[in-house]
């Protein structure tokens, strides 16, 4: 397979790293630092303008904390896109095997809870830095997250990232997210397309994932239900049970046994309620700074 850069060089693949839904990723022979992500279909013409975006807005600051696409790639020089470049990421661990405590004693052996909140830290300023490139995670979860030994984070997954083309104004939007990071207001959708997605949107799945890097892996919406029936995450969220919250009680919802209670946490239990305990679709959560 060949592969051409934006300035029309020949990119010279090397072994596939990995294989996913929509590409596989390769090794590029002459640049250690990059890697290659090759779509199984060409992007269509909305999918490769995002690309092309993405490529404009990146930066120094960008590339501290996301594998985002560097350049794009086409099968023959000027031709359309057939994906893209982006840093290589060695040494990061998926984030859920930080906090889950079984295999954070395997994959982190040496993480402790101040480790814990150097990472929650680092991901906060990871999505303000992103947030500062008017772009936003959108579909946001575990599987695109990644932390080190050191606690630093990156974000994966990148063209996936809902961006504004600065120039033009345009919005190239997120069309997927997983149900559990999502807030109330986009619950229950069959789909996510033509949602512009917001930083207060964001700012709660960033909630969730900083909930269970503190909270051992359980999500904040899980919790025992006192009424009758089922109480799937989906629809706890959908009707604000945030199960160790104020409100709480009065929603029928109890935390799960040994674990610390939220008052513990200081300020953070403040921001966490700010988060979770809403009342409304305009509710607004803590700002990522």
């Amino acid at each position: 397979m060949q592969a051409f850069d934006g300035g029309r060089r020949l990119i010279p693949l090397g072994r596939q790293l990995g294989r996913g839904g929509e590409g596989s990723v390769y090794e590029v022979a002459n640049h250690a630092e990059l890697v290659a992500k090759i779509y199984h279909q060409r992007p269509n013409r909305e999918q490769a303008e995002k690309l092309r975006v993405l490529a404009a807005v990146q930066d120094s600051a960008l590339l501290k904390l996301a594998a985002w696409p560097v350049d794009l790639l086409s099968a023959s020089p000027g031709g359309p896109a057939i994906g893209f470049l982006m840093p290589r990421l060695e040494g990061f661990k998926d984030i859920h095997l930080l906090y889950g405590p079984k295999s954070r004693l395997t994959d982190f052996p040496t993480a402790n809870y101040r480790f814990l909140v150097h990472t929650a830290a680092n991901l906060a300023r990871a999505f303000s830095v992103v947030h500062s490139h008017r772009a936003i995670v959108g579909d946001v979860n575990h599987a695109n997250v990644v932390v080190s030994q050191q606690a630093t984070v990156k974000l994966i997954d990148c063209d996936s990232f809902q961006v504004m083309d600065p120039q033009s104004r345009a919005v190239y939007i997120c069309h997927v997210g997983v149900p559990t990071h999502q807030p109330p207001e986009l619950q229950a959708r069959g789909s996510f397309d033509g949602i512009v997605r917001t930083p207060n949107h964001d700012s709660f799945g960033l909630a969730v994932l900083i909930f269970q890097l503190l909270f051992l892996g359980r999500h904040p919406f899980s919790g025992t239900y006192l009424g009758s029936g089922d109480m799937p995450i989906e629809r706890a969220i959908r009707e604000h049970r945030f199960a160790y919250g104020n409100a709480a009680n009065a929603l029928r919802m109890k935390p799960p046994p040994g674990l610390p209670p939220l008052h513990a946490f200081g300020l953070v239990a403040a921001l966490f309620n700010q988060a979770f305990d809403s009342t409304g679709d305009n509710w607004v959560r803590p700002p990522v700074t």
